[in-house]
């Protein structure tokens, strides 16, 4: 897995401090792409993994207001929408939708 790394900015122009989380999500979404490229047309199953979330997206989706790490139902409803949506296909480890 990898490290979330925090810096703290300060922003002259709004004279404020800000914090920012990095993370070098390139490890996570080459390993989602090549479980993709494994199981290509096969279906799910019962618990079986169907992403793989880098932090800081968590980190982004909790400020969203998607609990991710105690998901209500609404909260499931928004991460699937999230994660069938184009944008955040590279976090699926299937290409068919969950």
């Amino acid at each position: 897995m990898s490290r979330v790394y925090s810096d703290i900015v300060a922003d002259d122009f709004d004279d404020k401090i800000h914090i920012v989380h990095k993370q070098d999500v390139e490890p996570i979404l080459q390993a989602n792409k090549d479980v993709r490229s494994t199981r290509a047309g096969s279906r799910y199953g019962d618990m079986e993994k169907v992403a793989s979330i880098p932090s800081v997206v968590v980190m982004e989706w909790m400020k969203e207001g998607i609990n991710v790490m105690a998901p209500n139902r609404e909260d499931l409803r928004r991460m699937k929408k999230k994660l069938n949506s184009p944008e955040w296909k590279h976090l699926r480890t299937r290409d068919n939708k969950i």
